[in-house]
């Protein structure tokens, strides 16, 4: 199941109980998985080799100290110079942490002067706040009731791109989050493309039978399962990678599982995305999405 970490949750129930506060740095780093990680801790997981591949984990979130002020009447924030700080790019979200508000979306970046693409939506509290900067947006609240529900969730605002390969790095299906470029506290994980989860009901068949009432799926595209809280999968052979789409009637399909009960569980669309040599990875803003399904 994607989502929160052991780490996260951990943090997480600290934090709602006040027994701590959540963990400080901001620093967050973009990981790609060629089998996605079968353990709340990143176990069983496989990330793209870093040996003769030029992969290498992008970061995507981190706090810089502005070097001026910040006003509503200005798009222009004095910074330190952007050499310092690469992977700031369009579209990224603006977070004044120091005053505990927001600030705006990253249009671009020169020297020591970065601009919005509107003016401040909030002043900062002086010369030397701490911004932090993500390539994720602040995350939507949930929505619907079954069988329509769109989980809270937050969709990549700017482009990510990863370095060229040199070798091929395989298939890539899922995507995680960490604190740090290499090794780290494994933070969330999710699969690749931007797709809800779906709650789905499933019939006792050769292959079993689901049906999903508020997405269409296509023949020939990749889903995963997962149980929901409360629920029971269908017994049948899952496994832990994307399954093909097959025989789908309006809002029926199966995957080619066969079943022994009846069940439901949550089921979204996966994209596989291969990478050979000499490719450039770039995932566009809206690409990649974090849920908490």
């Amino acid at each position: 199941m994607a989502g929160l970490s052991d780490y996260s949750a951990q943090a997480l129930i600290n934090w709602a109980t006040g027994n701590r506060s959540m963990p400080s740095t901001a620093n967050r780093f973009l990981a790609l998985f060629t089998v996605a990680p079968t353990g709340d801790s990143g176990s069983g997981g496989t990330e793209v080799s870093t040996s003769g591949t030029a992969y290498a984990r992008v970061q995507v979130a981190g706090a810089i100290t502005a070097a001026g002020s910040i006003s509503t009447g200005a798009a222009t924030i004095t910074m330190p110079n952007v050499s310092g700080y690469p992977w700031v790019v369009a579209g990224m979200n603006v977070y004044d942490a120091t005053a505990g508000v927001q600030i705006g979306t990253v249009l671009s970046w020169t020297a020591t002067t970065l601009t919005l693409t509107a003016n401040a939506a909030s002043n900062g509290s002086g010369s030397t706040d701490s911004l932090i900067f993500s390539a994720f947006p602040a995350a939507s609240a949930s929505s619907g009731t079954e069988p329509s529900v769109t989980p809270a969730q937050a969709a990549t605002g700017a482009a990510i791109s990863f370095p060229q390969s040199t070798a091929a790095w395989g298939t890539v299906v899922a995507i995680g989050v960490y604190d740090a470029v290499t090794a780290g506290n494994f933070i969330w994980f999710d699969w690749l493309g931007n797709y809800k989860w779906s709650p789905f009901s499933c019939t006792l068949a050769s292959p079993g039978v689901l049906t999903v009432n508020d997405v269409t799926f296509t023949n020939g595209q990749f889903a995963i399962v997962t149980a929901k809280f409360g629920g029971a999968l269908p017994t049948g052979t899952w496994g832990t990678t994307p399954l093909t789409v097959a025989g789908v009637s309006g809002q029926t399909f199966n995957l080619g599982v066969n079943t022994s009960t009846a069940g439901d569980g949550l089921v979204r669309q996966v994209i596989q995305q291969s990478v050979p040599i000499n490719n450039v990875v770039t995932f566009s803003a809206g690409q990649l999405i974090l849920s908490a399904a």
